[in-house]
């Protein structure tokens, strides 16, 4: 008898979902079978787009949609309301939400006002973040069933640092802090939360092709000649870092926690061995 595939059927929360690597997570949850979604972003006016190609994949699709703003404690908790309002749950929790340095300057020239604007949303935000999906995690029984018939889980975060979180160059100290905290705040809750059964992993993005890239690209902060440095010798895709996401999310990885994934094409291998 052949196996039934592998389907995955909780709720899943994705932030910063309107565009680049959120945006590419949603479709790839829908793709492996999750058709509750909640999706959120301080742009609110691009997440109905999202929703509507999401139901083109799958018309048993349906969203939930909040515009948030992690930085703001009451609104991080409002998403979680309205998304367990809706659906009864969270399972699967991408916390994607993130801003970079600007401007990109060197430590002495940098004003506390635009380190705090990088602090408040990729590290105060993604952990308000958190602490609201784990107190709504904690609430739910285990229904998460392993492949491996093991006892089954609560939920699953999947936190989104980068290779700035474990290397850096010198104008991005904001912005590589934030990353690293990440890490931090994923080892951590990893140790703490295990004996919940729930997880949390981290993913590394390295050079990926979203419109930010291209921004970079436009103003003359990276080039094509970046790509020889990258082993790979492309730039990577939204939907690169979107397959290992919705792995570490999913009960394939259900033994699988505190880990930091690094999808950049051998980048940090290569600068660090």
């Amino acid at each position: 008898m052949a196996p039934t595939p592998y389907r995955m059927k909780g709720v899943a929360l994705v932030t910063g979902a309107a565009s680049g690597i959120g945006r590419a997570v949603a479709h790839t949850f829908v793709a492996e079978g999750c058709t509750r979604l909640i999706l959120a972003d301080v742009n609110g006016e691009g997440l109905p787009t999202v929703a509507k190609e999401l139901e083109e994949l799958d018309d048993s699709v349906q969203t939930c949609l909040v515009t948030c703003d992690i930085s703001q404690e009451d609104q991080v908790q409002r998403m979680v309301d309205e998304g367990v309002a809706k659906f009864g749950a969270i399972h699967y929790a991408v916390n994607n939400a993130g801003i970079s340095s600007k401007p990109r300057v060197r430590t002495h020239e940098l004003e506390v006002e635009s380190y705090d604007r990088v602090q408040n949303v990729n590290q105060r935000g993604l952990w308000l973040c958190e602490r609201a999906e784990l107190r709504q995690m904690l609430k739910q029984e285990p229904e998460l069933r392993t492949r491996a018939g093991t006892n089954p889980q609560r939920g699953s975060i999947v936190n989104i640092s980068s290779i700035f979180g474990r290397v850096s160059h010198e104008n991005v100290g904001a912005y590589a802090a934030t990353k690293a905290a990440v890490l931090g705040i994923t080892r951590t809750d990893a140790c703490a939360y295990g004996k919940d059964g729930i997880r949390v992993n981290s993913v590394c993005p390295g050079y990926i092709r979203t419109p930010l890239l291209d921004h970079q690209i436009k103003i003359g902060t990276y080039d094509e000649n970046m790509i020889k440095a990258i082993p790979i010798h492309r730039w990577g895709m939204a939907e690169d870092i979107a397959e290992g996401v919705v792995f570490l999310a999913s009960e394939k990885a259900s033994f699988i926690t505190g880990e930091e994934l690094y999808i950049d094409g051998g980048s940090v291998i290569k600068c660090h061995g």
